[in-house]
Formats: structure tokens, C-alpha cells, sequence
């Protein structure tokens, strides 16, 4: 008899362990959301369009970019996002590797690549984005990343 209990309970705790660690409905749908924007950056960087970037982020929102100061409010993220695009960056992929929030704010993980008019990769690397969610919409609130490129004089730790 006790043996069968055993097996209930580990049963038990491994179904309520399995409820636990999946994604919820809401869960799927924010990073459907989130991916959803992302591809909608993605494009719009291809058609070098600094405003349409610009009006993807929140009002508030905040670049943190490597060997600069903040980039706060959407002016200034737009006019960011134009000078790359004259310095010759055409493209940037982005792959989300991670999304998880709720109600009005997320987080997510991914990796970057970004390419140059010719095609070729010009960098790669990982970045995180915290989003808003405002009158239905998904925006990118604070947005860091950095680079994975070692460059020739630096070792790996």
C-alpha cells in the first residue's frame, strides 16, 4: 500500500512540476506579440525607415548603447538609428531567444547579427530589451546590447 501512494505523490509532484514550468497562454501570446514587433523592426531597418524604428520604442524609452551616453526619447533613438544607416548598416536580424512577462511589462533575450549593404555581417552579439505595454501595444522601454566579436588584441577570459 505504501508503495502506491509513493507513486501517486511523485506522480503528483511531477504533473504539478510540468503545469508549473509551462509557458501559460498569456506567456505564448506576449512573445507572440514581442516577435511580432520584432519583425516589424527588422523591416523596418531593411527599408531604412529611422522613424518607423523610432516609433516601435516607447516614448520613454531608453537605448543603451556600448562607448556612449543613454539615447533617451524617441527623437533622439531615431536620429541613433539613421546615423548607422548612413554609416552603411542595412540589416539587423535579431533571434529571441527568451520572453517572459506579464500585464504591461516583459523582458526579452535574443541574439544580433548585423549586416552592411553588401550583405556582410558587420557584428554579432546578444541583447536584452525590457517592453511596455501601452494602450495595447507592445513597445521596446529600455534597450541594451553588446557585441560578441573579439577583436584581434583581446583574448578570451
Amino acid at each position: 500500500m505504501r508503495l502506491k501512494q509513493s507513486k501517486n505523490l511523485a506522480i503528483l509532484i511531477v504533473s504539478l512540476l510540468m503545469i508549473a514550468c509551462s509557458p501559460s497562454d498569456n506567456d505564448t501570446s506576449i512573445y507572440d506579440e514581442i516577435v511580432l514587433v520584432e519583425q516589424q523592426f527588422m523591416a523596418a531597418f531593411e527599408h531604412g525607415d529611422a522613424s518607423g524604428l523610432a516609433k516601435l520604442y516607447d516614448r520613454d524609452a531608453q537605448l543603451l548603447p556600448a562607448n556612449r551616453d543613454f539615447v533617451s526619447g524617441q527623437s533622439d533613438i531615431k536620429a541613433f538609428w539613421r546615423g548607422l544607416m548612413r554609416l552603411g548598416i542595412a540589416a539587423v536580424k535579431l533571434e529571441t531567444l527568451e520572453v517572459e512577462g506579464k500585464d504591461s511589462s516583459a523582458y526579452e533575450v535574443g541574439r544580433y547579427t548585423i549586416h552592411a549593404a553588401d550583405g556582410e555581417m558587420v557584428d554579432f552579439g546578444k541583447y536584452i530589451v525590457t517592453w511596455r505595454k501601452t494602450e495595447g501595444q507592445w513597445s521596446l522601454y529600455r534597450h541594451i546590447w553588446t557585441t560578441s566579436m573579439i577583436k584581434a588584441n583581446e583574448t578570451h577570459i
